[in-house]
């Protein structure tokens, strides 16, 4: 398999992840994250439910579908921490989600203005995307925006239960924190796709799965023995040499000048 084809595995991914992000933008807009019952034993008067958001909030009354109060600027009187973080953390998880599905978009267009020569011949060949290199860049951001998305909503979950104990269970998770979930699971899946086309369609071996260098020759690389010098090295058996007879010879002395004498 090459990585210039597209294959079902990355577009399933792609698929995975444009529905996510979908999903993750539909959650973020509407107010059903938190519903508060207040029960009135008043006959005449009718229950209310309110609706809390991460934008807005809505009231209702028992047998009406619309709201009977929108409060259109509940995103700066939000006073509930969980609240809060999830104002930052899911538009910023449909932000990476976004990059993503652009880069998987340039990545599947086959936008490469390469030559006739064969693949493998890498130094030769000049792309103006590479198309291993989005996926693998967009698998990173899918991954880290479902991770930011799905904390602050499982935590969520949790701080709605420590109200319910504290305030006598008159709270309820609406039904976009499953779907914030639920779709921040899906990218993190459409993530790990993408890491498996990637590294099923890859040729050239990683720098990172290449074994380890040899050491070098060098004496604080060398192993140490007890008393913190390298061991000595092995020499062989002696050898014995047969002795080698020469002709002497002979010098021709010099003469030596007498001394001369001072008066």
């Amino acid at each position: 398999m090459s990585c210039r084809d597209i294959h079902a595995t990355n577009a399933f991914s792609f698929i995975i992840a444009f529905i996510s992000v979908g999903g993750i933008a539909v959650a973020a807009l509407i107010p059903q994250w938190r519903v508060t019952r207040l029960v009135n034993f008043n006959k005449n008067a009718k229950n209310i439910s309110v609706y809390d958001g991460l934008w807005a909030k809505c009231v209702k009354q028992d047998g009406y579908s619309g709201c009977y109060y929108y409060d259109s600027e509940w995103y700066s009187k939000v006073d509930q921490l969980d609240l809060r973080l999830l104002q930052f953390c899911l538009p910023t998880g449909l932000l990476f989600g976004s990059l993503a599905l652009v880069l998987c978009m340039a990545g599947m267009s086959k936008t490469c203005c390469c030559s006739d020569k064969a693949e493998t011949d890498i130094k030769s060949t000049r792309c103006l995307v590479n198309s291993a290199g989005c996926h693998l860049v967009a698998g990173m951001f899918l991954f880290l925006g479902g991770a930011i998305a799905l904390a602050p909503s499982v935590w969520f979950l949790f701080r709605t239960k420590e109200m319910n104990i504290k305030y006598d269970r008159i709270f309820s998770d609406g039904f976009a924190v499953y779907v914030a979930i639920g779709c921040s699971g899906g990218l993190m899946l459409a993530a790990l796709l993408m890491f498996m086309w990637y590294c099923m369609c890859k040729k050239l071996p990683s720098p990172f799965w290449l074994p380890l260098p040899t050491l070098p020759n060098s004496l604080s690389t060398q192993p140490l023995t007890a008393n913190g010098y390298p061991p000595s090295p092995v020499y062989g058996p002696p050898q014995t040499f047969p002795p080698q007879g020469y002709v002497p010879t002979m010098m021709d002395a010099q003469p030596y000048a007498s001394s001369q004498g001072y008066p």
